[in-house]
């Protein structure tokens, strides 16, 4: 089967439109450079209409990554390709109306010909990579398009104000990338050591012969290599998703960032992250037994409960003590990937009686992706909304009274701080019942106590800020943007939480993960499954 171009045509749109932007910005005229925002946001939404057709009328339920190919590239989109492809284009739709305005007007140290056009050709190519983290079949392309996703975010940190506190958040956020990145490649190397092939049919084939053969021979291990491949890769991504150990750069640099970068920040390199973490998971099967492996001893399943654990506590605890609006979401995605991780832990749902969707952490994980994204995004298009004294709002001070004169902006702010808690008709409320019943499905009840502990935690800090709106008097006369754009994000973000609060079902089928790795289930089919890692090689 070969690959066929359509199969990456949101990508291309995306990837043309940020060409097109970049060259925009260079234009001598403002008029010509205020086009990118236009441009942009026209793309994208080609961009989302073209994935949705896409994903409506694939008929194609599974997905076989054996393919020979030599692109890089799946033959068949999987249905997470299919799905991330959606939710970067409707995201990045959101995003840009969210900046329409960047760079921020009123600081004197950013001029309006500067980082238009290049602002938002850096958002595309991003988006552009997180749309392909589910399309790639290698681990190079892979570690090709992570970097795409990271590497215009460095940019955009910084030249998103001229404050000193975004260049500082900029360097520190690009070093410890540069160190996330550096540890996950050097997994990736461990994986083709182990398989002798980059391509993931071949690694996939090895583990499951190297699996079936611990069925027929207790004392057979797989090799530590695979082992502490898997554990550096997920350890470096965790970078990507703002997770334990690699979270400590994220309230600096959230709060550092323009206000509409930050809210990008939340989505594209943790959608990417969690997409590149279930990839390289499905490359095992989801048999998470793979702890056979001498004296390392370590399961994946303890790992991505451990780092749920730390994840999810932390990043809670920590945003009970922040006055700073950003600071406090910045503390909240850490929470949330703890969320998401506890999904993973569960795996695919694969048991003795075979697979079970009440037992799918990894579609429960990526509906909550989707959810988080719509619910954040809303809350930080609020933010740039309402006009702080030198950008948008960011200390809880400044959001203190504005349900009297804002009122429709403060009940957009409450219903998304409402579905970051999980309160019932929200989408919030089905991302959290989705995880814990799929953890209470696979035996995991601490955890499930834990994360609904961690939930009400959340609350306190969530309804602070409502309770700044509606029960305090106003602190200092407040202004909002002008503009439409900002407000029109807002809202959107507003209807999808409610309507999918309400209606969740196309979500939930849009999220429902059918990829999986192949399994060698007899003796019979080991030759053959080496063969593949073989050939896999020598391509």
């Amino acid at each position: 089967m070969e690959f066929e171009i359509h199969r990456i045509l949101p990508e291309l749109i995306i990837l043309i439109t940020a060409g097109v932007a970049l060259l925009l910005g260079l234009a001598p005229r403002d008029g010509v450079r205020r086009m990118a925002q236009s441009i942009s946001a026209l793309g994208l939404f080609m961009a989302l209409f073209t994935a949705l057709a896409m994903a409506v009328g694939h008929d194609s339920p599974t997905y076989c990554p054996l393919l020979p190919d030599w692109t890089g590239f799946a033959a068949d989109v999987p249905a997470v390709g299919r799905y991330i492809s959606v939710l970067a284009a409707g995201i990045g739709f959101l995003s840009v109306l969210a900046a329409w305005d960047m760079p921020v007007r009123n600081d004197p140290a950013v001029t309006d010909r500067n980082y238009r056009g290049e602002f938002f050709a850096l958002l595309l190519f991003s988006l552009a990579g997180v749309s392909l983290v589910g399309k790639v079949n290698d681990l190079i392309l892979l570690f090709v398009v992570l970097e795409l996703v990271s590497i215009p975010t460095y940019i955009m940190v910084t030249i998103g104000r001229g404050q000193i506190r975004a260049q500082e958040a900029g360097v520190k956020y690009f070093f410890l990338g540069a160190l996330a990145a550096a540890i996950y490649l050097f997994g990736f190397s461990y994986l083709y050591g182990y398989a002798g092939t980059t391509r993931f049919e071949g690694i996939a084939a090895r583990f499951a012969a190297d699996l079936h053969a611990v069925t027929l021979d207790p004392t057979h291990t797989v090799p530590m290599l695979a082992v502490i491949g898997l554990l550096l890769v997920v350890i470096g991504v965790a970078y990507k998703i703002a997770a334990v150990p690699l979270h400590f750069y994220t309230p600096d640099v959230y709060q550092g960032a323009a206000t509409p970068v930050t809210a990008f920040l939340a989505f594209a390199p943790k959608a990417a992250g969690f997409v590149a973490i279930i990839s390289v998971l499905n490359l095992t099967g989801w048999n998470f037994s793979v702890q056979g492996s001498g004296m390392l001893g370590v399961s994946l399943t303890a790992l991505l409960t451990i780092m749920a654990v730390l994840t999810m506590t932390l990043g809670n605890v920590l945003a009970l003590l922040q006055r700073n609006v950003k600071r406090m979401l910045a503390y909240s995605s850490i929470a949330h990937s703890g969320y998401m991780l506890a999904g993973l832990a569960v795996g695919r749902g694969m048991g003795a009686d075979g697979y079970s969707s009440a037992r799918d952490g990894v579609s429960a994980t990526l509906f909550y992706l989707g959810a988080y994204s719509i619910m954040n995004l809303g809350a930080f298009a609020v933010l740039i909304y309402m006009q702080g004294k030198t950008d948008a709002a960011e200390e809880v001070d400044d959001l203190a009274g504005i349900a009297k004169v804002h009122p429709v902006a403060s009940f957009a702010m409450m219903i998304c701080m409402f579905s970051l808690i999980g309160m019932p008709g929200t989408i919030g409320f089905f991302g959290k019942l989705y995880i814990v019943q799929t953890i209470l499905a696979s035996g995991h009840t601490t955890l499930a106590v834990v994360l609904m502990l961690n939930a009400a935690i959340a609350a306190a800090y969530y309804l602070r800020v409502v309770a700044a709106m509606y029960l305090r008097d106003m602190w200092t006369p407040f202004l909002v943007r002008r503009i439409m754009a900002p407000r029109i994000a807002a809202t959107l973000c507003t209807i999808g939480v409610v309507l999918f609060g309400l209606l969740p079902g196309p979500l939930l089928r849009a999220s429902s993960y059918r990829q999986a790795a192949p399994v060698v289930t007899s003796a019979a089919a080991v030759p053959a499954a080496l063969t593949a890692v073989n050939a896999g090689a020598q391509r």
